[in-house]
């Protein structure tokens, strides 16, 4: 007598209800990061007392802190996410991925684009006045440069680190993306082109952007499947 065993496979199983499990932390991540960003959104339109004195506090200890060979390095590091900056940044790490890996380059994409468009949308919906300065005009909540920074840097942490083989390579790609991006988010404020609140609301803004992206992504992928 001859004994068949049948075997089932479960991996499509422990699949789906990874995919599930990660689906539903990226949203409740995303649900938490949108309700500070609307909170502190609507501490800045009403100017509130503590954010108001963070932001002073802040400005007036950096402003009788300035070092002219600082201030000359954050103009450089600054321009590096401004329109030409951002495009550059973009077709550049958006050539890699769309040849290494599409999924990650669509991720990217729609990251970027909600980020550029958002902050223009919440700017001219909020209109916040900029710290006195000669650099730059216009509505200064929340931060563009620091929204796109952060864009960059998770992009360049979780989509363009992984690709990368070597290992030191890696991590030198991460350490340097890392530093600059983060000094992005900074010289904004050490410049007085915006107060502090409006750059912490620009990484918020960032980190939604690419999460959105993600689970976008996700049910795209879903759909087609």
């Amino acid at each position: 007598m001859v004994r068949v065993t049948i075997k089932f496979n479960r991996d499509p199983f422990v699949f789906m209800l990874k995919y599930t499990h990660m689906i539903k932390n990226k949203t409740i991540t995303l649900s938490s990061l949108i309700l500070a960003f609307i909170a502190i959104t609507l501490l800045a339109m009403n100017n509130n007392i503590f954010v108001n004195s963070l932001d002073n506090t802040v400005h007036a200890w950096i402003a009788s802190h300035q070092n002219i060979s600082f201030y000359n390095l954050m103009l450089s590091i600054t321009n590096i996410c401004d329109v030409y900056g951002t495009i550059i940044i973009y077709l550049v790490f958006g050539l890699f991925l769309v040849l290494k890996d599409k999924k990650s380059f669509y991720i990217f994409t729609i990251a970027t684009s909600s980020g550029v468009i958002l902050t223009q949308v919440v700017k001219h919906l909020v209109q916040r006045v900029r710290p006195y300065n000669i650099l730059e005009q216009g509505p200064g909540f929340p931060s563009a440069h620091a929204t796109i920074a952060v864009i960059f840097l998770i992009s360049s942490i979780v989509l363009l680190a992984p690709i990368i083989k070597n290992r030191f390579s890696k991590n030198v790609f991460i350490l340097v993306a890392s530093v600059i991006f983060t000094l992005v988010a900074f010289s904004r404020i050490y410049l007085a082109v915006h107060w502090t609140s409006d750059v912490v609301a620009g990484i918020i803004l960032g980190s939604i952007c690419f999460i959105f992206a993600q689970i976008a992504y996700c049910y795209k992928k879903e759909n087609v499947l």
